[in-house]
């Protein structure tokens, strides 16, 4: 529909559609984080890797503001990319929504040097008062493919002032840096 007569500010809508510009942001929940048209709170790009250690490394992480969580059924997705290297090492990815949902994505043993790229998605839903469930899914490309589900619950508070702390971490058991790479991080918030 052309526009006609005076400007009014509002946008006018043809069959029930608008557009919404991708420089738009939606507030997610009551907290404070903002989306932009595609739901994403946070996207950090990498590579990244863990450290010439055999500790565990962070590395992507992003903090789900207070009260992002304000009702049932909100949720947010936690989506990261990368591959291990061909190492004979054990090499360990983990995916954190704070610290009641933890998920040891990866954990290769050093049989062989395997190497690979992987996908992971935890899918985390408001199910009450400082209570979450989640669902885990895994796609790893190596010798043998792998694909994995994994259900999870939670306890984390909804309401905390610190918000809730989503990361990722690499980790190797022979010190050498690396071997865990993140090539992307995004948490999305789902209205």
């Amino acid at each position: 529909m052309p526009l006609s007569g005076p400007l009014t500010g509002f946008i006018y809508r043809d069959k029930g559609k608008g557009y919404v510009t991708s420089a738009s942001l939606q507030q997610f929940g009551k907290g404070a984080a903002a989306s932009s048209g595609g739901g994403n709170l946070a996207v950090l790009t990498g590579p990244v890797g863990n450290g010439a250690d055999t500790t565990e490394d962070i590395l992507f992480q992003g903090v789900l503001p207070a009260n992002s969580l304000d009702i049932n059924g909100r949720q947010v997705l936690i989506e990261a990319y990368g591959n291990i290297s061909a190492t004979s090492a054990v090499k360990t990815l983990k995916i954190y929504f704070g610290s009641s949902i933890v998920w040891t994505a990866i954990n290769i043993t050093p049989a062989a040097a395997t190497t690979g790229d992987w996908q992971a998605q935890l899918l985390v839903t408001k199910t009450g008062a400082n209570a979450q469930r989640a669902v885990a899914t895994l796609d790893f490309s190596a010798a043998a493919s792998v694909r994995s589900v994994t259900r999870f619950t939670g306890t984390e508070n909804d309401s905390a002032a610190a918000g809730i702390l989503c990361k990722i971490t690499g980790q190797s058991s022979v010190a050498t840096a690396n071997t865990v790479l993140a090539d992307c991080f995004a948490i999305g918030g789902y209205n």
